[in-house]
């Protein structure tokens, strides 16, 4: 996986994150593919991926924590999602990790369902 640096007027990008647990390739692709035409949609450009495959929301999530460290640096400006819950089954955990990428100034975006609105964006807020 391609792995930016940030560099003065870089222009910040775009991230995805997949997680499944227990691991399944095929639920993984089908996101992924799904996740990939949404940025296509929003014009943001081919993302970088993340996926932390068969690892447990409670355990560590290696790949969550190499893109949080991007996004700290300035990297990424959006952050594209199947739902909250990729970052945590316990909605506190994945509220925390909303915020953290919210300080970064980094949005995260959730995929609409596909029975929404084709022009449905949901950005998901710190409460």
């Amino acid at each position: 996986m391609n792995r930016p640096a940030r560099h003065g007027t870089t222009p910040r990008r775009t991230a995805v994150y997949l997680r499944c647990y227990p691991a399944d390739r095929w639920q993984v692709d089908t996101h992924l593919t799904a996740l990939r035409r949404f940025a296509h949609r929003l014009r943001l450009g081919q993302p970088d991926e993340y996926i932390d495959n068969g690892y447990p929301s409670g355990g560590p999530l290696p790949e969550l924590g190499r893109m949080l460290n991007y996004i700290a640096t300035g990297v990424y400006a959006t952050v594209l999602v199947t739902g909250p819950f990729v970052f945590s089954l316990s909605d506190t955990q994945a509220e925390r990790t909303v915020r953290r990428i919210h300080i970064h100034c980094c949005r995260v975006v959730e995929l609409p369902s596909p029975r929404a609105d084709a022009t449905s964006i949901r950005t998901v807020e710190p409460v």
